[in-house]
């Protein structure tokens, strides 16, 4: 099957879904051999109310992730960037990633969002560790799950843009450090109701003000952390005490078992007898 319109194509790879509203096709467009997702609604009764949307709210000169829109067989094709590779999710399943890798994927997620000027439909919906493509080199590529375009098309992208950020440094804001990082969410409630364009300012000043005193290494300030912290210190003191004494007690008993193993020095053999027989010493 070939998806076409105006000159160029989209040979259809697989089907990913398809009901009585719309269908999912995985494509390759033929002008440059990328992949691409096309989402083809059926519902005509539609069309005049989604096209003016898209009209007004995408630029696909700045947001290049969305490629076109137009009719083909009588129904409305919807096409999206679509790239493969490991997710966000799988990546941070599979690697531990220091603060400043992450501080850096992070800004290049909030940079590409807004280099894209990504509408909010479109940002609520990459806005998701399972969305979020990164590369070996740390490029990152966003999907977009659209199949609710037909809906009513809520969201709320700057508490999704929260949540991520919240789920890439939970392990800094448990402990409490450092204080930029802390200081950033602090101010988190009154940045989800700006812009993307601000939440990014200021988390790019605060990464900048992070990287320059070298953050990373301060001690926790939650005291749950500073008591296990002096719990595993001890243990490591405690821990060598103990295989001590146990190989102390190992040397011993390998000497006591030595000495007791041998012959006896307090008793002599007896030959008075062997089995019933008695032997006479006097012949």
């Amino acid at each position: 099957m070939i998806i076409y319109t105006y000159g160029h194509e989209y040979p259809v790879t697989s089907v990913q879904k398809t009901n009585e509203r719309y269908s999912i096709y995985m494509c390759t467009n033929s002008r440059d051999g990328s992949l691409c997702r096309i989402m083809s609604v059926k519902d005509r009764s539609l069309f005049p109310e989604l096209v003016s949307w898209l009209s007004n709210v995408v630029d696909p000169s700045v947001f290049t992730d969305y490629i076109e829109h137009f009719i083909f067989d009588d129904q409305l094709c919807i096409v999206m960037k679509y790239t493969q590779g490991t997710t966000l999710a799988d990546k941070t399943d599979t690697e531990g990633m220091p603060l400043r890798e992450r501080l850096e994927l992070c800004r290049k997620i909030l940079e590409r969002a807004v280099l894209l000027d990504i509408p909010d439909y479109f940002l609520d919906k990459c806005m998701d560790v399972g969305n979020i493509i990164v590369s070996p080199d740390l490029t990152v590529n966003f999907n977009y799950p659209i199949e609710d375009i037909i809906g009513t098309r809520e969201c709320d992208p700057m508490r999704k843009a929260e949540k991520l950020l919240r789920f890439f440094f939970a392990y800094e804001l448990e402990r409490k450090v450092p204080d930029e990082l802390i200081k950033f969410f602090g101010e988190m409630p009154e940045l989800v109701k700006s812009n993307k364009i601000e939440l990014y300012s200021r988390y790019y000043l605060m990464m900048n003000t992070l990287i320059e005193s070298d953050a990373g290494g301060e001690e926790p300030k939650s005291i749950w952390f500073r008591i296990w912290d002096k719990i595993k210190k001890l243990w490591g003191k405690v821990k060598k005490i103990i295989m001590f004494l146990l190989l102390a007690a190992a040397i011993t008993y390998l000497v006591f078992t030595i000495q007791t193993s041998g012959p006896s020095t307090k008793s002599k053999p007896n030959f008075d007898s062997i089995g019933t027989v008695t032997i006479d010493k006097n012949r």
